[in-house]
């Protein structure tokens, strides 16, 4: 007998376990750095999480579709272009060819031969806040919050730079690299320790981009939450 295709269990999907872990934790929003086309929101949405989701996203260029996008769904808030990071001022990024690879960090050699649509083809300035900074003028006391982290190698500067957010968090999710592909960034392990100091414990691990170039893994995705 042929059985009528079904979807599959959440437990079987990525998007799915990501969404039951924020059910359990009782995750009422989502702060998505990085959102490039709004794919995190797609990807919660589809796996059935219904809370707020504010997504911030640095290139000018991406702004038009995703505030259009955000239009259709009114607990998703789309800030002005923005790029989180060390400081409150200004930075530049680096706009690659695939522009979901676009970073402050300049790509290595190895990234290059891995994925040749890294390589840059503009540079952009664009403001930049602290997460501490940016979670204070979002005013979320008594939200229970998770903040998804995709910023091409600069996770730990954004890390470093915010402690008071930290403190308050309840879950992250970032993409680590196992080598360096981005000039001195932070790779998986430094991550996961600097973490751990700071209360949290990995809930799921995630295969990512996997090079046939090079034959290994160039990074996975973490999920964390407070202890």
């Amino acid at each position: 007998m042929i059985r009528p295709f079904s979807k599959k269990k959440p437990h079987k999907t990525r998007e799915g376990k990501i969404v039951l872990t924020l059910k359990a934790h009782d995750i009422d929003t989502v702060i998505d750095i990085g959102a490039n086309n709004g794919q995190t929101r797609d990807s919660l949405r589809d796996g059935g999480f219904e809370g707020d989701i504010i997504s911030v996203e640095p290139l000018p260029s991406l702004q038009d579709a995703l505030q259009e996008k955000s239009a259709r769904d009114p607990k998703w808030t789309v800030l002005p272009s923005l790029a989180l990071g060390d400081k409150n001022g200004d930075c530049d990024i680096n706009i690659s060819e695939s522009n979901d690879m676009s970073s402050v960090l300049p790509s290595t050699e190895s990234l290059m031969q891995a994925l040749p649509k890294t390589q840059v083809v503009e540079t952009v300035a664009v403001p930049m806040k602290t997460l501490d900074t940016l979670y204070e003028e979002l005013a979320l006391s008594g939200k229970k919050v998770f903040i998804k982290m995709d910023t091409q190698g600069y996770e730990m500067p954004i890390l470093q730079n915010a402690p008071n957010t930290l403190k308050v968090a309840h879950g992250l999710q970032l993409e680590m690299s196992l080598f360096e592909l981005y000039q001195g960034e932070a790779l998986f392990d430094e991550i996961i320790v600097f973490l751990k100091a700071a209360g949290f414990r990995p809930h799921i691990l995630i295969e990512t981009n996997f090079s046939r170039t090079l034959n290994r893994q160039l990074q996975v995705d973490g999920v964390f939450f407070r202890d």
